[in-house]
């Protein structure tokens, strides 16, 4: 006999207290386990192993033939947004950006021209951590947007603009590439850990989308993207905006999937399905979360898709691998201020494994993002409450970050609590519960949740 929580769908041992997932505790119904198939007799089963060896023959020798046909040119799959089919095309509006950057003498010219006026022009901010992933936009969009300050753009949005101009211009040899490594061995790679950190490939150059500047190849680790790889790139982004602005499901499964199959060289394609799980995965989701990003770790160990595998881990009740994943981002990363954030979260947990855990104030004071310096403040001795209050309420306005809000509330009280659980949706609003049950701040957990014993 199991119990089975009727509003999410996870199932959990009998005689527990309340939902591990969503937390609901009147929500749990008894379900009968279905009982163990009966084995199959062994002919059947030899029978069945042996077809299965021959047909594996022959697909293993199909499938050799079909990528010695494939290695030059790889289809874009069919499932990507309408833009990944064409991924580079310059419009009309552009064609006069685009006589100023032919106009250069030659390609290293060209690209550093290209880098000013985008950069120039734009006003609009890079997504950040914390923050919701925008639909991919068309060349001549961003370009259109960018002078607005109340505007996001993905580094995937710049990468391909400034790649539409030079290619536009006459150099058809620029790609559009994927930062593999940090700029700084203390940071990761990508702090958003699912949209990844794009640059743009130009000869023996590197054009650094989010500042303008261009950069000797060899001293930027990255990996150019063919056409197929390019689209894989872009529909990761538009599942991630569909999941987490409430698009439809199925499309937004479509897209994470074929940017997996498209893009598979890369974890970004599996941190972005991860987090589209985790948002319309239903009951599942997060056993298909973490199965994703230990397979993006496998391909890549970088301290965002262990932090996000932390925080799947720790929806997931299994406190003891979060705090484990969340030590790892923070030694691999000291001064990235998200997993300092976790350190003070966890180390509660991190001293009952008798486990060595960086200290997390050291992190935020050390860390370079905006809002690490009022995250430093909560933490800081001798700051005055005045100040403390007020940098908890940045926090918290900035930012629909789980983690970080939970830190703010701390700070703030029932108040914020309360406004939290008006604010966030349903997900996150939940994750911040569990980082303020770890921080001992029970009563607030309960606030932010707000449902957690009555349900609606």
């Amino acid at each position: 006999m199991s119990l089975e929580c009727a509003h999410c769908g996870t199932r959990c041992p009998e005689g527990s207290p309340r939902c591990p997932k969503c937390l609901r505790a009147t929500h749990l119904m008894p379900v009968v386990d279905a009982p163990a198939p009966k084995p199959h007799r062994t002919r059947v089963v030899l029978a069945v192993v042996g077809l299965l060896l021959v047909l594996g023959g022959g697909g293993a020798w199909h499938t050799l033939r079909s990528r010695r046909a494939l290695d030059q040119v790889r289809p874009i799959p069919t499932e990507v947004p309408p833009q990944a089919n064409d991924p580079l095309a310059a419009g009309a509006e552009l064609q006069e950006v685009v006589a100023r950057v032919r106009a250069e003498r030659d390609p290293v010219a060209r690209a550093r021209r290209a880098a000013e006026l985008v950069h120039q022009r734009r006003q609009a901010a890079v997504v950040g951590e914390g923050e919701g992933a925008p639909a991919p936009r068309s060349p001549e969009l961003v370009w259109r947007v960018l002078p607005s300050a109340r505007e996001r753009v993905s580094s995937l949005d710049l990468a391909r603009l400034v790649a539409t101009l030079l290619r536009s211009a006459g150099d058809p040899g620029v790609t559009v590439a994927e930062r593999t490594a940090p700029a700084r061995s203390d940071e990761p790679v990508d702090p958003t850990g699912m949209l990844g950190s794009f640059v743009v490939r130009a000869g023996d150059h590197v054009v650094e989308v989010a500042d303008g500047t261009l950069t000797a190849q060899a001293s930027v680790a990255h990996q150019s993207l063919d056409n197929a790889a390019l689209a894989g790139a872009i529909a990761a982004q538009s599942a991630l905006e569909l999941a987490t602005n409430g698009g439809p499901r199925d499309r937004a499964l479509q897209y994470a999937s074929s940017a997996v199959d498209a893009w598979g060289a890369s974890p970004t394609p599996l941190l972005a399905r991860a987090r589209v799980w985790i948002e319309v995965g239903g009951s599942s989701g997060l056993d298909l979360a973490d199965s994703d990003l230990r397979a993006a770790i496998a391909l890549r160990d970088d301290p965002a898709a262990h932090l996000a595998r932390a925080r799947v881990l720790l929806a997931m009740d299994r406190l003891a691998e979060a705090a484990t994943e969340s030590l790892r981002a923070a030694r691999m990363a000291p001064a990235w201020g998200t997993a300092g954030l976790a350190m003070i979260a966890l180390r509660p947990v991190l001293e009952r494994l008798d486990a060595s855990a960086p200290e997390g104030c050291d992190g935020l004071r050390r860390g370079r993002a905006p809002w690490t310096d009022d995250a430093y403040a909560l933490c800081a001795p001798d700051v005055p409450e005045e100040a403390r209050r007020a940098s908890a309420t940045r926090l918290l306005a900035g930012s629909d970050d789980p983690l970080r809000a939970a830190y703010a509330v701390r700070t703030l009280g029932a108040d914020a609590a309360r406004s939290l659980h008006d604010r966030l949706r349903s997900g996150p609003q939940r994750e911040a519960a569990r980082w303020l049950m770890l921080m001992g701040r029970g009563e607030l957990a309960a606030l932010v949740l707000g449902d957690v014993d009555g349900g609606r």
